[in-house]
Formats: structure tokens, C-alpha cells, sequence
């Protein structure tokens, strides 16, 4: 074996005597780079994503500050305004993620995102019901693209062995934003009749204005891709690059392709981590908006709900973190999210069944949190695991999110106020998909097994009528690359 460092085209690989090129790993490097790309990706790209949600969520707070009562919102008006939100992300997933790619992340997502906080901001002053709903389906249409857009930027810069525990970093800002929106909201619905305005006036103000600072200040950190990086040296960049590709073998395509969205539209594995993705998602999203009505319900007061509303989404937060640093480690998937939507479902069994007490329910409410975060988002870390190609990944990672929203359109709709205070229809709905969600996970399992036995066997039978170009470009369906299980 020869070795040349100092050729650019080898920097950290071997020549072999066919004239192969061969990556080498340096551990030593590797371990301060990846920890550089932490401190430089994680903190902020978690932080947009934590003001994203708690913008999306604060409706939730904003009506045990009695929203509903002060716009006259009477029947189903109010679960109408949660679900129109869901319509406009839905209709601009794709759109977004498709701009992201033809842009820069530095230039997108902080446009994105200080559009949101303007709507967010000028949602204080609406007066009636048609004002909350053009307002929440802008807020839609302006988020969009965030949560897509940052799976796909992280899948970008780290290894498929690193990527569930940075989604689950970026997850826990929900869940976190859960705890800390129930804190904020509980100081600033105290402003109430403050420059005559309502509590959750201030609620939406404050929140919104605090999304436009940092979204401007976003603009000059967040970095593009690490190609481009210039806080990395020359040769953490080389070395970033040459890792990626190695990690994806024949699969790794970055340049923009058209076809790559043609791929990404006609796999039917996407489609199946769509339905996946949209069944658990109305769990996820009526847990995620109803949690303080779900405890209310139990007999607690307005202001002691918001607190109690705190310790569900921390457990969230925590199980998500344990579950996807251990998925990482051990480079598997299904195992988790099965476990955790039995752990899910247990819960929901407790908030139905009438003869658990009010202990045994918020007992329940925590164990569902538990289970159902780390379970979304390690499905959605599977998912991107498995799809090579950078334009392919992106659309179908919008997709798929495209899809989960639906779910909380849906979700939206299940916790009906005549169901106070057991809700026992939104609780019982919850666990039907739930249970619906671990059949289509199974399948998953048994799809990318099956395929991965295909190409360990006959791996000539993936390449056979293709040429040199279509089988450069044909990214995850290409025999080297292994799905994760």
C-alpha cells in the first residue's frame, strides 16, 4: 500500500496497488471534529427549532388564558385554528425543502423563520375567529420548512451512526419547549390588562418578537455545508467530506439532480415511512398540544395545569436523549421505536381506564411522553438513514414530515371540548394509531431486512441494465449501500 498526504485528491486515503482509493479513519481527528461541528450545528440549530414549536404550541397555553371566551370562538372554532396551521405546513414542505436545497441553510432558514415570528408577533392583535385562522395558516405556511430543512442539514454533516442522537438533541426542543412554555406562559399570562392587552396577547408578543431577534442573528451563525465551511480548517474540511462519502459508499451523491426528486417521489419505501410517520403523528401532535386540557381535565386548576404540564415533556426529553444516544451506539432502530410505542400505549391504557385515580393518570400522562418522543424521533432518524443523495433526501424528508403533519391536522380534532373532562374518545383514538403504527414499523423492519438480504446475495442484480452514469446517481438503491435496521 502507498500513502500520499499530500496529494489533495488522497489527503486521508490509501492507493491501493490497483489504484483503488482507500479511506483511512483518524479517530484522533475525527473525534475533534465531529465535537467542533457540535458546538457550531447543535446549540443553535436546537435553539430555532425550540422558538419554532413553542410558537406552534403557545395556542395551546394561550387558551387556558381564555382565548376562546375574548374572540368568542364557540364550538369547534378553536380546534379548527389549531388544525388550519397544519394545512398551510403541509402544502409548503416540499416547496421549502426544494429552496433550501437551491439555496444556503444560512440564507433560508433565518428567512423562514423571521417571517414566522412576524405573523407570530401580529397573531396578538387578532379580534375574531377568521383573524386566528389566517393567522395560524400563515404561521404554517412560514414554518414549513424548518423542521425538514434541519433533518436534512444534519443529515449533511454527520455519519447515519451519529445521527439519531443529533435529531434527538434537535427533538428535545419540543419536548423542552413543552416544559418551558408552560414557565413562560405561566409569567407572562400574569401581564393580563398590562397596556391593556390580554395575557395571551402578551403570550403571543412576547414569543414573537423573541423569534425575530434570533432569527436575525441567526443569519451571521449558521454555518452552510462543510464543503463550504470556513470556521473549519483545511483539513477538518477535507476530512469531513471524505468521511460522508465513505459512510455512504457508492451511494453518496451531492451534486443536484432532478432525477434524484423524481427517485425520491416514486420510492415506495418513502411512501411507507409517510403512512408510518402519519399515523404516530396524530399521538404525537394531540399529546403535544393537549397535554395542559389533558391535565386540567384531572381536576386541576388553569394555573396549576401549566405546571403541571412541565414534567411530562422533560420525561419527553429525557428518554428521547437515553434512547438515541443507545440507538447510535448500537446502530439499530426498530428495537426502539417498538419499545417505546408499547411504552406509549401502556400510558394512554392509564389515562383511559376510568378506575385509574388522578396519580395514576398524570403517572400515565408522563409514560406516554416517554415512549412516543423517542419513537418519533428515532423513526425519523431511521428514515433519513436510508435514503443516499443529497437532493433525494431533502424532498423525501419533506415529504415524510409533509405527511406527520396531516396527522396533526388530524390530531387537532380529538380532544373536544364536550369530551371534558376524561376525554376518553381523544385518548382512545391516540392509542388506535399508536397500536397501527407499531404493525406498519414491523413491516419496515421485515422490508429492510428483506432488501438487504437481496443485495448481500445478488448484489449484480441491482446493477444489471444500468449504465456507468445511472449507476453513479442511483444513491440508496445502489448494492453497497446496507439499510439500517
Amino acid at each position: 500500500m502507498e500513502t500520499d498526504n499530500k496529494d489533495e485528491k488522497f489527503i486521508n486515503k490509501e492507493v491501493s496497488n490497483d489504484g483503488e482509493e482507500i479511506f483511512v479513519e483518524n479517530k484522533e481527528l475525527e473525534k475533534k471534529l465531529v465535537r467542533k461541528i457540535d458546538l457550531r450545528i447543535m446549540p443553535l440549530i436546537t435553539l430555532l427549532y425550540l422558538l419554532s414549536f413553542l410558537d406552534r404550541v403557545n395556542i395551546g397555553n394561550a387558551k387556558l388564558a381564555h382565548i376562546e371566551a375574548d374572540l368568542k370562538l364557540v364550538g369547534t372554532q378553536f380546534n379548527w385554528c389549531l388544525s388550519i396551521f397544519f394545512i398551510g405546513y403541509i402544502l409548503f414542505e416540499i416547496p421549502s425543502n426544494f429552496m433550501l436545497v437551491r439555496t444556503n441553510p444560512s440564507v433560508w432558514i433565518p428567512f423562514i423563520m423571521i417571517s414566522w415570528g412576524v405573523v407570530m408577533t401580529l397573531m396578538a392583535f387578532v379580534t375574531n375567529f377568521s383573524g386566528v385562522m389566517a393567522a395560524r395558516f400563515f404561521l404554517g405556511v412560514c414554518e414549513a420548512g424548518f423542521f425538514p430543512g434541519a433533518i436534512y442539514y444534519i443529515s449533511t454533516w454527520y455519519k447515519r451512526s451519529e445521527t439519531n442522537s443529533r435529531i434527538a438533541i434537535l427533538a428535545v426542543g419540543p419536548s423542552f419547549a413543552g416544559s418551558f412554555s408552560g414557565l413562560l406562559a405561566y409569567g407572562i399570562v400574569r401581564l393580563d390588562g398590562w397596556l391593556h392587552l390580554k395575557g395571551w396577547q402578551w403570550l403571543f408578543l412576547i414569543e414573537g418578537l423573541l423569534t425575530v431577534v434570533v432569527s436575525i442573528i441567526s443569519y451571521f451563525y449558521l454555518a452552510n455545508y462543510p464543503e463550504k465551511s470556513m470556521w473549519l480548517s483545511e483539513e477538518e474540511r477535507k476530512y469531513a467530506v471524505e468521511r460522508l462519502k465513505n459512510d455512504a459508499g457508492k451511494a453518496y451523491v451531492i451534486h443536484y439532480d432532478k432525477k434524484q426528486f423524481f427517485a425520491a417521489l416514486t420510492d415506495w419505501k418513502v411512501y411507507l415511512s409517510m403512512l408510518y410517520l402519519g399515523v404516530s403523528s396524530v399521538s404525537f401532535y394531540s399529546y403535544s398540544l393537549f397535554i395542559p386540557t389533558i391535565i386540567n381535565g384531572m381536576g386541576f386548576g388553569f394555573v396549576k395545569s401549566q405546571l403541571l404540564s412541565v414534567p411530562p415533556f422533560f420525561c419527553a426529553g429525557i428518554s428521547t436523549l437515553i434512547v438515541a444516544v443507545l440507538s447510535d451506539r448500537k446502530i439499530v432502530r426498530s428495537p426502539f421505536i417498538i419499545t417505546g410505542l408499547f411504552f406509549a400505549i401502556f400510558g394512554y391504557i392509564l389515562l383511559a381506564v376510568p378506575s385509574v385515580g388522578t396519580a395514576g393518570k398524570y403517572v400515565g400522562a408522563c409514560i406516554v411522553g416517554s415512549g412516543l418522543f423517542p419513537a418519533t424521533v428515532t423513526a425519523i432518524a431511521w428514515i433519513t438513514n436510508n435514503i443516499a443523495g443529497h437532493a433525494k433526501r431533502s424532498i423525501s424528508t419533506a415529504m415524510i414530515m409533509m405527511c406527520a403533519n396531516v396527522g396533526g391536522a388530524v390530531a387537532s380534532q380529538i380532544y373536544r371540548q364536550k369530551d371534558f373532562p376524561k376525554y376518553h374518545y381523544g385518548h382512545s383514538i391516540s392509542m388506535a394509531f399508536l397500536i397501527t403504527a407499531t404493525c406498519i414499523s414491523i413491516i419496515q423492519y421485515f422490508v429492510f431486512k428483506n432488501l438487504n438480504k437481496k443485495k448481500r446475495e445478488n448484489p449484480q442484480s441491482f446493477l444489471e441494465g444500468k449504465t456507468e452514469e445511472e449507476i453513479k446517481n442511483m444513491g440508496d438503491l445502489h448494492p453497497d449501500f446496507i439499510y439500517n435496521l
